[in-house]
């Protein structure tokens, strides 16, 4: 009897890693891109109108901007702002990452990212951040 217990234990817990991991995989498959799908980027607190994203297999990003007839154009270095190495990655099953700033997953489809975090500034604000899968 205690041995089944002990099997039935070890069965559960083994169900909860795997099922964690699964669920990691699909975050992490969701906010990856295709070669004509991009993220569009929406914040509440401001900033990013017109940004793009696209989140590569090896962990990291590229920004476009998208232009009415000419479609979606490369935007990583934009003027003076030269952009470093841009990563990518979810943490926990719950933080999305993004270079060094973090994101709550709030909820997400295949295709729609609600991201969450509190200003710089005013701590007590709360922003939302919405990515919308387009092609």
């Amino acid at each position: 009897m205690k041995k089944l217990k002990i099997r039935l234990l070890l069965f559960g817990i083994l169900v909860l890693i795997v099922l964690s991991c699964n669920r990691k995989s699909e975050i992490v498959n969701i906010i990856r891109t295709n070669n004509n799908e991009y993220w569009k980027y929406k914040n509440t607190c401001g900033g990013g109108r017109g940004l793009y994203f696209k989140f590569n297999n090896n962990g990291q990003y590229d920004k476009y901007s998208k232009y009415i007839n000419d479609g979606f154009e490369l935007s990583n270095n934009d003027g003076d702002l030269i952009s470093d190495k841009r990563t990518w990655s979810v943490k926990n099953d719950s933080v999305f990452i993004l270079d060094s700033e973090e994101y709550e997953i709030e909820s997400y489809t295949s295709k729609q990212i609600i991201l969450t975090y509190y200003h710089y500034k005013e701590k007590n604000k709360k922003c939302k951040v919405t990515l919308i899968k387009v092609k």
